[in-house]
C-alpha cells in the first residue's frame, strides 16, 4: 500500500498508507515521492521544508553589536557605527528620535545611547525608536537577533 501525505491549509499533517488519493474523503492526499515530512509546505505540486523558526531573541546585546547591528541593516551608516562606540557620538537616525522625546527624558536617553556599554530589548527607548522608524515589533527582534550573533 502506498504512503500519502495528507494536505490541509498547504502543509503536510500526516502521511499515511492509503489505496489510493480518494481513499480518505474529504481530504487532499498526495503520493509520497520520498522528499517531504509532517510540517513541510505543499505549493504548486511542490513539497518544500518549512522556514526555520526564528532563534529567541536576545535580551541584552552589547554597544558593539547593537550599532554593528544597525549599520548592517542600513539604518545607520557604517561610519555612524564606528564613531558611535569609539566616541559615544550619536548616529544622526537616533538623534532625531532623542530630539522629538520630551524634554525631560532628552538628557537621559542622550546618556543611554551616548554611554551604554550594552541595550536591553525591552528598554522603552528601543519602543520609541521603534514606533518613530515606522518599524514592527518583528522587525526590533531580527535586529536584535542580528546583533546578538555579531
Amino acid at each position: 500500500m502506498p504512503r500519502y501525505h495528507v494536505v490541509e491549509a498547504g502543509r503536510v499533517v500526516n502521511t499515511i498508507l492509503a489505496d489510493g488519493p480518494n481513499s480518505l474523503p474529504g481530504a487532499l492526499l498526495v503520493l509520497d515521492n520520498g522528499t517531504a515530512e509532517i510540517g513541510w509546505v505543499y505549493d504548486d505540486g511542490v513539497f518544500s521544508p518549512p522556514s526555520p523558526t526564528p532563534g529567541p531573541v536576545p535580551a541584552v546585546v552589547s554597544d558593539r553589536q547593537f550599532f554593528h547591528a544597525l549599520a548592517i541593516s542600513s539604518l545607520i551608516t557604517e561610519a555612524e557605527a564606528l564613531a558611535a562606540v569609539r566616541t559615544g557620538d550619536i548616529p544622526t537616525a537616533l538623534q532625531v528620535v532623542i530630539d522629538a522625546l520630551p524634554e525631560p527624558e532628552r538628557f537621559p536617553a542622550t546618556m543611554l545611547v551616548s554611554g551604554a556599554v550594552e541595550f536591553r530589548r525591552d528598554h522603552p527607548l528601543v519602543e520609541a525608536v521603534r514606533l518613530a522608524r515606522g518599524m514592527t515589533v518583528s522587525e526590533v527582534d531580527d535586529l536584535f537577533r542580528l546583533a546578538g550573533g555579531l
